[in-house]
């Protein structure tokens, strides 16, 4: 094994220790909550390692948030790789919402994601990404600026149905969860028919999106 590609196995397993540690404490008490001497406490990392891969606390949060998005994806390609896109796309975003729903630490966190411009950036660009990637070479092909605006609607959306669970009024979840969901689908430009048969399935199959949120949750990143 060359020196260098010693040293870069060791980067990823230290940017992995560092990731699964925060990973847990944000999850026990939240982003607020948590500080970077815990994470290197927890860790056992040196706090220059930390610093040589993370600016703060922020980046290493916005590092976490988007793994398990990615993973997120995965997860839904492994339980519905024989839907179609329109199907897997809405999945990715039932799965988040659910988690918000179920746990209240986790809807602290990611209201946090929400209100931080960088990471809810990084969120927008990873939503289109990964639209570009499922819907290519179908009929809802976008250009790079029109995939991105529609992101940008739909997590612009995500987010105000997180903060819905924060009014005083209280709110129909279960009315926000569906409702968000189909109006993904109608920022895509899916057709009524389609929006109807993808919404029956997303909503038949809930505990499945409660579930693989589980998995996300508990297994390392």
């Amino acid at each position: 094994m060359t020196k260098g590609r010693y040293d870069q196995e060791h980067v990823e397993r230290v940017r992995h220790k560092i990731l699964n540690t925060a990973k847990y404490l944000f999850g026990v008490q939240g982003y607020r909550r948590t500080t970077i001497r815990q994470i290197v406490e927890q860790s056992g990392v040196l706090t220059g390692s930390i610093y040589y891969l993370y600016k703060n606390k922020e980046d290493v949060f916005q590092a976490l948030i988007l793994s398990l998005t990615q993973n997120c994806i995965v997860k839904i390609r492994e339980h519905c790789g024989e839907e179609s896109p329109v199907f897997q796309y809405a999945a990715v975003c039932a799965v988040e919402l659910c988690a918000v729903e179920e746990n209240p630490v986790i809807r602290d966190n990611y209201a946090t994601a929400y209100s931080s411009p960088q990471i809810f950036e990084h969120m927008v660009e990873q939503y289109a990404d990964m639209a570009d990637c499922i819907f290519r070479g179908t009929p809802w092909e976008k250009g790079k600026e029109a995939r991105r605006r529609q992101a940008l609607l739909i997590k612009g959306m995500m987010g105000s149905c997180v903060s819905a669970f924060y009014f005083q009024r209280m709110t129909d979840h279960e009315t926000d969860f569906h409702e968000c969901v189909r109006w993904v689908l109608e920022i895509m430009g899916i057709g009524s028919t389609l929006i109807e048969y993808t919404m029956k399935q997303i909503d038949a199959q809930k505990q499945l999106w409660i579930s693989i949120g589980h998995e996300l949750r508990d297994y390392p990143v």
